[in-house]
């Protein structure tokens, strides 16, 4: 019978830090063989402010981008966002394409360290020379918690010392 636990155990271990895979710039754990569960894990946490009208209809994005290890505030208004920029500091500022512009005004007085700014641009926009121009970094509307963890850790990685 101790035998039995022992491997049990060790085959635990081995799967927990064993079965790590790093794809699209996000880490992906796999608990076990033959589990169903998966989830992602951010190598490198962020304090990411969300500035969403809309948040109603993807609070199951952001909650992923909690439980891969980001701290993400969302705001809804322009006022709520100017407010949390002062109170606290961010690493990464999520918006629509449409509002960043007037967002990257409001947080150029902000602190020493302002956010990176990451749009997230209609897909019939995707090409638009006004999106390539501004910004090398950008989601795509309706883009997944994976695309989502791989545009946070790119932006990070860009903005390194």
């Amino acid at each position: 019978m101790n035998r039995i636990a022992a491997t049990a155990a060790l085959e635990l271990s081995l799967a927990l830090v064993c079965s790590s895979a790093s794809a699209c710039g996000e880490g992906q754990f796999n608990m076990g063989q033959g589990l169903r569960y998966q989830g992602y894990l951010a190598p490198h946490p962020a304090t990411v402010l969300v500035y969403d009208d809309g948040a109603s209809a993807r609070q199951a994005l952001y909650a992923g981008l909690k439980r891969a290890g980001h701290k993400v505030t969302v705001v809804d208004t322009a006022d709520a966002m100017s407010q949390a920029l002062q109170a606290g500091h961010y690493d990464v500022l999520i918006a629509d394409f449409d509002d960043a512009a007037a967002l990257q005004s409001r947080t150029s007085g902000t602190s020493a360290k302002k956010p990176g700014l990451l749009p997230v641009v209609p897909r019939n926009r995707r090409n638009a020379p006004e999106v390539s121009s501004r910004f090398k970094l950008f989601l795509l509307d309706g883009a997944s918690l994976g695309q989502y963890l791989k545009g946070i850790n790119q932006l990070l990685s860009m903005r390194a010392p």
